[in-house]
């Protein structure tokens, strides 16, 4: 990956709800409004309510979408899992200045989770989440296993993902590179030095360290590693768009780079190696 270098770029404050740039009133609504509401949707498109279920959130990171789900479908428990610890305090302090909350619900929890395990008994949630964690999961069958333990027979596993690294904005980068496509467009050493020159720092560090996570995992990755963990998925939804794609990305399969994000419901399965083409990330 190699190109020539255009300096550093400017972050572009605000330029959508997904750049850390955003307002911190257009981050919290797109978090404890439309993502809350998009997980409860998809599960009640199928009949499934969360109201007085048991329900866990794999890498949970701010918990701004877990009080969302919680304030929304009032599950009996929500326990949001993740490798940080929640800072409950600054939750609480956003949910009093954006929702009016005098504090978080009884029924809302944290806790933090190892790479490959999570602190919970087995079949001790009726449904599972996990919104936008899924691309930074070292080893997603080891997760994928572990929700299986946790999660009762009849259960069932939503999982959100976007940006697949493949597409446009991969890199969640978008701050310093809005044309996108950094991460074919440039070398590692390119990304780094034009974010750290550009700042703010505070951000930058916080996002190189989100890029740095970054597993590689497509959708027919995805796919597979469910296979293997012993899940079979029941219902998807693709997000794409039109894209224009650069000549250093010209080699990529058109199901990865034009594929931004998914959605799915799953369900237990017997576990198999799933189809032998889908193991590219996942085995390197």
């Amino acid at each position: 990956m190699t190109s020539t270098d255009p300096g550093p770029t400017v972050p572009t404050a605000g330029c959508d709800h997904y750049s850390k740039s955003a307002s911190p009133k257009v981050w919290w609504d797109a978090h404890f409004t439309d993502a809350a509401g998009a997980v409860i949707d998809f599960f009640g498109g199928d009949g499934i309510s969360l109201t007085g279920k048991r329900v866990a959130d794999i890498g949970c990171g701010d918990g701004i979408i877990d009080l969302g789900v919680v304030t929304a479908a009032q599950p009996e428990r929500l326990v949001g899992f993740d490798l940080l610890t929640a800072d409950v305090q600054w939750l609480a302090d956003r949910a009093a200045e954006h929702a009016g909350l005098s504090e978080l619900p009884s029924s809302l929890f944290f806790a933090t989770s190892e790479p490959d395990r999570l602190p919970a008994e087995d079949a001790s949630f009726d449904y599972v989440m996990s919104w936008s964690a899924f691309e930074h999961i070292a080893d997603p069958v080891a997760m994928l296993r572990e929700i299986r333990r946790i999660l009762v027979d009849d259960g069932v596993l939503f999982i959100q993902l976007w940006p697949f690294y493949n597409t446009a904005h991969g890199s969640h980068l978008v701050d310093w590179f809005p044309e996108g496509f950094a991460q074919f467009r440039y070398s590692n050493e390119h990304i780094l030095r034009t974010v750290r020159d550009a700042g703010p720092d505070a951000m930058a560090a916080e996002m190189l360290e989100v890029y740095r996570t970054l597993n590689g995992i497509t959708a027919d990755d995805l796919q597979a590693a469910l296979w293997r963990a012993g899940f079979r998925i029941v219902k998807v939804a693709l997000d794409s768009e039109a894209v224009h794609i650069p000549e250093e990305a010209a080699h990529l399969p058109l199901t990865s780079v034009a594929v931004s994000g998914i959605k799915l419901l799953a369900i237990k399965s017997t576990p198999t190696d799933g189809p032998p083409e889908s193991k590219s990330a996942l085995d390197r």
